[in-house]
């Protein structure tokens, strides 16, 4: 068994400190626990993929360098997930798109054509993982954050409110207002099915943890 497999049922706070005394290879543990959560909260904010990916090297990146503030003993999970929307949300401003705070109003709540014939047969036609994704990137941004951590991060309202930064009742707004966007039954599908959308494994999770071993391990020096 390697060193970072020890590692791996290691809470977190113990990681923390394995690392701030100096164990820079238990940083990896921290990079594949949260990678798939980081790139979820990206594609919230930003539909491109690339990008998506771009933003959870930056924050894993930003976390490891602020990690000695971290206050804990719990509350990472959110401490690391704000770190990734507030990139986010800064690239997003940089780029002059339309700010995610902007009032609800600015968008008319019009459902997705997703195609002519009836919900259900189009679910059964065409029910892969890239078309349910490419209909919820087609959501706007503030509904499109919350949809994802609810619907399918499975994420408790009141952990989204923290993270986002929103009001517990925007929070329920914004989640019923995105399902009625995706017309309902999508959203009854992605709720109570056990459908894994966005996932960050395989290659995509090797790259980004190799990319930002390398960094940290090249500012160690």
């Amino acid at each position: 068994m390697t060193e970072i497999d020890s590692l791996k049922t290691t809470e977190d706070y113990q990681l923390i400190t394995h690392i701030l005394a100096g164990n820079i290879n238990a940083y990896e543990v921290v990079i594949r626990r949260y990678n798939q959560l980081m790139f979820r909260i990206a594609k919230g904010i930003f539909a491109d993929d690339d990008e998506a990916m771009d933003i959870v090297q930056e924050a894993h990146i930003t976390a490891y360098q602020q990690l000695a503030s971290f206050k804990g003993p719990k509350g990472f999970m959110s401490w690391i997930a704000t770190i990734t929307r507030n990139i986010a949300l800064m690239r997003l401003r940089k780029s002059s798109r339309l700010s995610y705070k902007e009032e609800e109003e600015v968008f008319n709540l019009i459902e997705l054509d997703i195609a002519a014939e009836p919900i259900h047969d189009a679910i059964a036609n065409q029910q892969t993982k890239a078309t349910l994704e490419q209909l919820i990137n087609a959501l706007p941004i503030n509904y499109r954050a919350v949809f994802i951590l609810r619907a399918i991060e499975k994420m408790a309202i009141n952990d989204i409110a923290q993270i986002l930064s929103l009001e517990y009742d925007v929070v329920k707004v914004r989640f019923y207002r995105a399902k009625k966007m995706l017309k309902v039954e999508i959203g009854q599908i992605l709720t109570e099915q056990k459908l894994s959308l966005y996932e960050f494994a395989g290659d995509r999770c090797d790259n980004i943890t190799r990319n930002v071993m390398a960094v940290i391990k090249q500012e160690s020096r």
